[in-house]
């Protein structure tokens, strides 16, 4: 926010307060027929609960119409003023406008006021207070300067909020954007400043300092910019929290849900950018966490506010239709930006678990994922993005029990239980009572399991104490009666205190590796949703490609939108190090303002198992191997031949390459493959030619000797040229070995 110079205010403010002067007309009264107000961001995302506040208003203290700051300011062309609009002077205190019947007001403000009246006020009573402006487009066409005070002044016209009345967040977020030239408009920063002062008019607010937080954000400002294309969103945001989501330093999974956010509306608009803005926040607070392809009960909800014409109003009879078709093959909760303040709550009790694993250097902003991948336990050479692609499993596995366990884990507690209006949605204080092992044993638990994978646990040592196993989860769901489902207004957030053996179960490594079938929306149905909803990015994308998260763009769009959210991938052999799966890059992204950020939502299952199993009874007839030497990777696959594989170690071993695991990453012995290829059938194992490596180790040695007869440096081409010819003598053996006529 940069500071107003106090001669540049002074000059707008004396050019208004002339406008205002030679403009003005008069006040009169006008009836609410003739007012018709400009549809812009402001009056998309308004769900109408302040029009419903309003006319409880008027229903206990009447409509105050003759009061200043009620009047509704009108725009009048100087051609219209007493042609069309004719004001007639009469012998009450204000005059009457005779209006031609075809003809409307363009009014600038207090458009859910008029909204309420028009509901309260009888047949014989529909006025209101106008004070008429009229403005000449030839005059002041003539002078560019006039031209750009005339728009200032509409514009000062409808933006004007009282101290008493502040406008919503949403609306304060996407002015600031907008004056602040985040979406490809030029810069206004007289305009911007006056919406940052309206963040500080309360006292004791610290929402302006949040927001100039969040706008510093390297990638989560642009991408929840994205999502201002769907405007009926907004009327949920909450600048209050956005402090709280950068300081989560979950980017990865807070990204991932603004993603299943922009998709599902897409889906629902049949891929049709240019039909987002027309949802608003009425229908966006109708549909939001129903799943209308699972619940019945949703289905009849939804289906009933179709035909009464309330869902979707915007929108032709036969777009809606299309719609509606679409709408009834969603099978999870419509997730919307209220839905995501609400579950942020619940990735916060995860994420108290996963930043203990860490320590945060100073002066670096790490996010949770790149701090888990940091201490796992590898000498191999990758970068950040490079480690985390192949640790997803590992991530996803923490994150699992992360959100499986937190609770039991930290000092969060659950809300109190569904079957207790009375008490609220108080913390149950009672809330790992059942729960058998304590929570010290918990820990013992889960860092037994990072050992298990290779990650150094915190305070780990040779004389770590076993790792103690915890009871299977029994199979179970909340409502226990399976005609029962959870209310609409209970299903996102934290969980609920009776629901927590159901939770245990859904989100068991088991549970999640088998499909979910239901028929209404239960505790694990729930479950199940926010733990993909969040960590989609990290699971598996399988051989159909077409699951919800597979984050592929489709063929007709161009990636060069999506891509400001991940990377286009394609699957690579490991040597290469390409990404198989989407990541948030580790560098800050340029802004963008493309409504196709996001990619759209491919049509599937949405509870497909989410974690795949193994096929561990698949037994190929040879083993696998990435042979990587510079920017070229070979996949060889080797004889089952004991012979071979020692005279093959034994070269890998002379050519200096290094050998891991693809999917541990652990280093292995070159004369060890042969060993870990019998216990390990379905390993796939990666061999690296590291010439940096390899010139460091011989220069080692060579070093000191240049110190005593000066010999001169290694010839680094010459040894990747020699372990070139061994590949291609190898590649020759083991074709060799295979095309032999059998004995």
């Amino acid at each position: 926010m940069a500071p107003s110079r106090q001669s540049e205010v002074e000059e707008w403010e004396r050019k208004l307060y002339t406008y205002h002067q030679s403009h003005y007309k008069l006040s009169a009264r006008a009836h609410l027929s003739h007012l018709t107000f400009e549809q812009g961001f402001r009056a998309w995302m308004d769900d109408r609960q302040n029009v419903q506040r309003l006319e409880k208003v008027m229903k206990i203290e009447g409509c105050r119409r003759l009061m200043r700051d009620n009047h509704v300011p009108v725009i009048v062309p100087a051609a219209d003023w007493e042609r069309r609009v004719i004001p007639r002077y009469d012998s009450g205190s204000l005059p009457t406008l005779n209006i031609d019947l075809d003809y409307r007001l363009h009014a600038l403000d207090h458009e859910n006021l008029i909204a309420a009246a028009r509901q309260k006020l009888g047949p014989e009573d529909q006025w209101w207070i106008v004070d008429v402006y009229v403005t000449d487009e030839a005059q002041d066409g003539q002078n560019g300067d006039s031209a750009a005070v005339q728009e200032k002044f509409v514009q000062s016209l409808k933006e004007k909020y009282p101290n008493d009345n502040r406008p919503p967040d949403g609306l304060i977020y996407e002015r600031i954007n907008y004056y602040e030239g985040y979406m490809n408009e030029p810069k206004d920063q007289l305009a911007a400043n006056n919406w940052w002062a309206t963040l500080q008019a309360v006292a004791g607010s610290k929402k302006a300092k949040y927001l100039r937080r969040f706008f510093k954000h390297p990638t989560l400002h642009y991408k929840l910019n994205t999502l201002l294309a769907i405007r009926g969103l907004w009327g949920a945001m909450r600048i209050g929290v956005l402090h709280k989501i950068t300081a989560m330093q979950c980017d990865e999974p807070i990204s991932c849900y603004w993603e299943l956010i922009f998709q599902t509306f897409l889906t629902i608009v049949g891929g049709r950018t240019d039909l987002l803005p027309l949802i608003d926040g009425v229908t966006v607070g109708l549909i939001q966490a129903r799943a209308p392809k699972v619940s019945k009960i949703d289905l009849e909800f939804l289906k009933a506010k179709m035909e009464d014409g309330t869902l979707f109003a915007k929108f032709e009879e036969g777009q809606r239709h299309e719609i509606w078709e679409r709408l009834t093959e969603i099978d999870y909760p419509i997730p919307t930006l209220k839905t995501f303040f609400k579950d942020r709550l619940y990735l916060e009790v995860a994420q108290s678990v996963m930043k203990r694993l860490f320590i945060q250097p100073r002066g670096e902003r790490l996010t949770i994922d790149k701090g888990v991948c940091g201490i796992f336990d590898t000498t191999v050479a990758a970068s950040v993005s490079q480690r985390r692609e192949f640790l997803r499993p590992d991530l996803l596995e923490f994150w699992r029990f992360s959100f499986q366990y937190g609770f039991e884990m930290t000092e969060h507690q659950r809300l109190r239980c569904l079957e207790s209006p009375d008490r609220g949605n108080r913390p149950d204080q009672d809330s790992s009572q059942s729960l058998p092992l304590d929570r010290a044993e918990i820990w013992r638990h889960f860092f037994g399991r990072m050992r298990a994978r290779g990650f150094q646990s915190p305070g780990s040592t040779t004389q770590s104490p076993p790792m103690v196993e915890l009871p299977s989860p029994v199979p179970c769901d909340y409502p226990e009666d399976t005609s029962q489902e959870i209310d609409v207004a209970k299903r996102c957030g934290k969980p609920f205190a009776d629901t927590r053996e159901a939770d245990w179960f859904a989100l068991s490594a088991e549970s999640l590796q088998q499909p979910w079938t239901t028929t209404r929306v239960s505790a694990g149905f729930l479950r199940r949703w926010g733990f993909k909803a969040f960590f989609g990015y990290l699971m598996d994308i399988g051989d159909s490609g077409s699951r919800l998260f597979s984050h592929r763009p489709s063929e007709e769009s161009t990636f060069e939108e999506s891509s400001a959210i991940h990377d286009d991938h394609t699957e690579a052999a490991p040597g290469n190090l390409t990404p198989t799966a989407t990541m948030v890059a580790d560098t800050p992204e340029e802004p963008r303002s493309n409504l196709q950020t996001f990619s759209p939502a491919p049509t599937a299952e949405f509870f497909a198992p989410l974690i795949a199993a193994s096929d561990v009874d698949i037994q190929p007839p040879f083993y696998i191997m990435y042979v990587t030497i510079g920017e070229h990777t070979e996949v060889l696959n080797l004889p089952l031949d004991q012979s071979f594989m020692t005279s093959f170690a034994q070269g890998l071993s002379q050519q200096r390459f290094e050998v891991y695991d693809t999917e541990t990453i652990r280093c292995i012995r070159a004369e060890e493959c042969y060993t870990h290829y019998l216990n390990n059938r379905l390993s796939k194992l990666q061999a690296t030619f590291n010439e940096d490596t390899a010139e460091m180790l011989v220069t080692e040695s060579k070093r000191k000797r240049r110190r005593i007869n000066g010999e001169e440096e290694i010839n680094r081409q010459a040894k990747m040229d020699s372990a070139k010819r061994w590949l291609e003598e190898e590649k020759a053996k083991i074709s060799s070995i295979v095309n032999a006529p059998a004995i």
